[in-house]
């Protein structure tokens, strides 16, 4: 990549590269004159030998830009929506909302995938061993550690309710209580679980923790 003007400001083929978008967008954003095609949404600083150099903030807005350019919003639509005066705080607010927005894209995503995968592995090993696979599909997922642990306690589970009025325990000390806890809380592992010990499984290991 080029290096960046002596002011540390960037140059328009670089934004276009780090942000994944069409040098002519940039440019219309950035000029002014509406009859010529401009939108004029902001104003980087011109640069040495007039050319502009495109600052963290310049960066930042652009990329909102390209977001709502994406959403269906025209350059001189987004000039209307969007005030680019607004400052530093009002900008790290909107980045805000768009991580956000995204992290629970992202938390959707995921657990669609992991489902998916979990009933992949059962289905696969239909016809030899659907536990088994599944249960190559947690360790890879979650470690073996884990997997044994989640066998002894539904191994002294089932003694319980064989045995009754004996209270058996599995002695798990907190930081490993804390971790199982958070590996229960993974995308879609509820599904994992009971596909690979049975329906009711995860409830009866969550009961185990509370």
């Amino acid at each position: 990549m080029e290096q960046s003007s002596a002011t540390g400001g960037w140059r328009v083929s670089q934004v276009a590269s780090l942000l994944d978008m069409p040098r002519r967008d940039i440019t219309r954003s950035c000029y002014a004159d509406r009859q010529r095609g401009g939108a004029g949404i902001l104003q980087p600083d011109d640069g040495s030998w007039g050319r502009r150099s495109y600052s963290v903030e310049d960066i930042a807005w652009l990329y909102l830009v390209k977001l709502q350019h994406e959403a269906g919003y025209s350059l001189p639509e987004i000039a209307q929506r969007m005030d680019t005066s607004a400052g530093i705080n009002a900008l790290c607010g909107h980045l805000d909302v768009v991580a956000g927005r995204a992290e629970e894209m992202l938390d959707g995503l995921r657990l669609r995938c992991e489902r998916a995968r979990a009933l992949r592995c059962a289905l696969s090993g239909v016809a030899k061993d659907a536990q088994g696979a599944v249960e190559r599909y947690l360790r890879e997922r979650i470690g073996s550690d884990e997997v044994e642990l989640m066998q002894r306690m539904l191994t002294h589970l089932a003694v319980e309710r064989m045995e009754e009025g004996i209270i058996f325990s599995v002695p798990i000390d907190e930081g490993t209580r804390s971790r199982f806890r958070q590996v229960l809380e993974e995308p879609g592992i509820d599904l994992a679980i009971e596909l690979w010990a049975g329906p009711g499984a995860f409830d009866r290991l969550a009961g185990m923790l509370d």
